[in-house]
């Protein structure tokens, strides 16, 4: 019973290990991709309505990456890719608020919450289901 009950917290461990990592780095990619957006809306004066379009591929490039890191094994894919999803997606809320100095709550922040939430659980069937 010890041995099993070990099993489970090494598991649990590494799931949130995972989870961490696929984070840091899905956060780590969309600033650095924000960042470049950003000096190429300066520098190549691109209107306005780039700006969601951009915004919501920057957001699903590292949803995509991140939940590819952090959902492994073979089963709760849909359901571990939901939660990284809506995790991300509030932390990236967070992190860009803070950096604009504001925090506003809209219907487009529902529209990425509900948008991250589903590509992760997207990504994590199809992770734990690839051979």
């Amino acid at each position: 019973m010890f041995a099993h009950s070990k099993t489970k917290n090494v598991s649990k461990d590494s799931i949130v290990l995972d989870f961490a990592k696929g984070m840091i780095v899905a956060l780590l990619i969309s600033l650095a991709l924000v960042i470049l957006f950003a000096f190429c809306l300066k520098w190549f004066s691109l209107e306005d309505s780039f700006i969601v379009p951009i915004t919501l591929v920057i957001k699903g490039i590292s949803v995509l990456i991140g939940s590819l890191i952090a959902v492994k094994g073979s089963s709760k894919g849909l359901v571990k890719g939901l939660c990284f999803g809506a995790i991300y997606i509030v932390f990236a809320f967070i992190i860009f608020s803070i950096l604009a100095g504001s925090f506003s709550l809209g219907v487009s922040s529902l529209l990425d919450f509900a948008f991250a939430t589903l590509l992760g659980g997207i990504v994590g069937i199809v992770k734990v289901n690839r051979k």
